[in-house]
């Protein structure tokens, strides 16, 4: 189990980005301080462990993304909506449990028709919640002050009553409250995001189980390897923008899971819930990828590096993509063989 776990988790970090980028050596140190918050265990496998004890049919988790921010992504990036809408296939098919979509105004199409492509049902929450089989429900959270978001944030949690809270590329505020680009810069510079992280602050008062998939420390999740993040990532000890307190994100998760791409850490845990449930096609296949990414451009969704409304993610095409969830598949299938 451990040994399958771990190879899925040496693919998803493998450094494969555009030129300039970092992840070849960011990536695998930000691994292996996470891996080293759970004990040095492979981190797909805790966070699906996790998820299998504490969520049963009907049951409902919280999927969080959000990333879009005007000029340069308006409607969101590619990287995190299909991880979502993987997570969401995954936990519906596989446990019965009820996956609810949680993102600000600016994300929202591209997560909803993301998912649809992946085989689920999308509907507002209340109605969802009268459904038994392939169906995710979706709540947007506003953008307003603290104050209010904090009151929306538990009122989400009171009435969906998760077992489970997970952000895939979600960015999160700083020490200081500034959210983050990669590039260090205000991504609240022209207009304001919605307050997601207030869903954390309130799962960690209420003992609610979380796990943050990141790819490079300015997302929900890094807190709990700030340091390590602070030392490896450019621009997150140091930004570019006017606060000067660097671009890593400060909340916290139970569990963090960096990856190469964020949707491939979401992937992973999604194979991983395969492996452990014994069905392994809970992970969408490679046409489904292709169905899941054109979707997200369709909605408005463009390519985090290119900037463009292509077939890519972080600078790797369709058939990258595609790869990764092949040989998510492979390692999961030939590890069942062997049980």
């Amino acid at each position: 189990m451990e040994n399958t776990a771990r190879n899925i988790d040496r693919l998803v970090t493998t450094g494969a980005g555009w030129g300039g980028r970092l992840d070849r050596w960011i990536v695998p140190a930000l691994y292996e301080s996470a891996s080293q918050k759970v004990n040095g265990k492979p981190v797909s496998l805790v966070a699906a462990q996790g998820i299998i004890e504490r969520v049963k049919e009907r049951d409902k988790i919280l999927i969080i993304d959000q990333f879009g921010y005007a000029p340069n992504m308006p409607y969101g990036e590619t990287d995190g909506p299909l991880g979502v809408a993987s997570l969401a296939r995954a936990v519906s098919f596989g446990i019965g449990a009820l996956p609810v979509l949680v993102t600000g105004p600016r994300d929202i199409d591209v997560v909803r028709y993301t998912t649809k492509a992946a085989g689920l049902n999308v509907l507002p929450f209340k109605e969802a919640s009268h459904y038994k089989k392939a169906i995710a429900g979706e709540i947007l959270f506003p953008c307003a002050d603290k104050d209010e978001s904090k009151k929306t944030a538990s009122r989400i949690i009171d009435e969906s009553k998760p077992k489970v809270i997970i952000s895939v590329e979600t960015v999160g505020p700083n020490r200081k409250g500034v959210k983050h680009s990669g590039s260090g810069y205000d991504v609240e510079a022209e207009d304001k995001l919605s307050r997601l992280e207030y869903l954390f602050y309130e799962a960690s008062e209420r003992g609610i189980f979380t796990i943050g998939i990141i790819d490079r420390g300015n997302e929900i999740g890094s807190g709990t390897i700030e340091e390590t993040v602070r030392n490896v990532t450019p621009y997150a000890n140091v930004c570019q923008c006017p606060c000067g307190d660097g671009g890593a994100c400060a909340v916290k998760t139970d569990i963090v899971f960096p990856a190469s791409i964020s949707n491939w850490g979401a992937y992973a845990v999604s194979a991983m819930l395969g492996y452990l449930l014994k069905k392994p096609d809970i992970l969408q296949d490679d046409d489904t990828e292709r169905r899941m990414l054109e979707a997200s451009i369709m909605a408005g969704a463009v390519d985090g590096i290119a900037g463009l409304p292509i077939m890519g993610v972080d600078g790797i095409g369709l058939k990258g993509q595609q790869g990764i969830v092949n040989l998510l598949h492979a390692i999961i299938e030939n590890g069942l063989r062997g049980t």
